[in-house]
């Protein structure tokens, strides 16, 4: 049976870098999503790892390591968000301290999937394949993205309903953000690979699949 963590409005979140952290001339925006966070009321705790980046990762393994133990097992931190994905999450696989994880939320997309699935196949808490932080630290969020906030709130025995997005972004252009970050400018369509629609009921655990088929 899953554990569902609940995030408090005025929070704790956890920065930390597993997989990519931030180049120093992308600093500004990791600042700016912090802040953003910060006026949104939660309290931030931003580790060392998310400020450095070489040779597509953050820092070495063990670094990173360490660094997503102590937060994993902090019970003062509600929630996690890395700055985004990447390309390297699996070096720290073997790594994560399973045992000692607190119930909370992990929250991201790209490989962190990889750890998403980790920490709920192992602990059977429930965690969430959404948003990243940097893509918060826009003006505006649009309503497939800011519905984070929403799912990691509902409380026991609360149900949240969720819908596809209309648009989708097809390429980044850090040059040129929007008030909301993301450039929605392509239809989103969705293919049924069996071409027949199926109502499914239960629990959906998935991700990159490039990354996940790892584990």
């Amino acid at each position: 049976m899953l554990n569902y963590p609940i995030l408090k409005r005025n929070g704790t979140i956890g920065i930390t870098a597993p997989s990519s952290g931030v180049k120093k001339e992308l600093h500004p925006i990791l600042k700016e999503a912090i802040e953003r966070m910060e006026a949104r009321g939660f309290t931030v705790q931003c580790g060392e790892t998310p400020w450095m980046h070489s040779k597509l990762k953050s820092a070495p393994a063990y670094q990173r390591a360490e660094e997503l133990n102590r937060m994993l097992t902090d019970p003062n931190i509600d929630l996690i968000i890395p700055p985004w994905g990447g390309e390297l999450l699996l070096e720290i696989i073997d790594l994560i301290d399973y045992s000692a994880v607190q119930p909370k939320w992990i929250l991201g997309y790209s490989d962190t999937s990889m750890l998403l699935l980790a920490i709920t196949l192992n602990t059977g808490i429930a965690t969430a394949h959404g948003t990243n932080l940097i893509d918060l630290r826009g003006e505006r969020t649009d309503n497939t993205t800011g519905k984070w906030l929403e799912v990691l709130g509902t409380k026991v025995n609360q149900t949240v309903q969720q819908f596809s997005s209309e648009r989708y972004q097809k390429d980044w252009n850090f040059e040129e953000p929007t008030e909301m970050i993301f450039d929605l400018t392509h239809k989103t369509q969705w293919k049924l690979v069996s071409g027949t629609k199926k109502t499914l009921n239960g629990r959906l655990l998935g991700g990159c699949v490039d990354v996940i088929r790892s584990l």
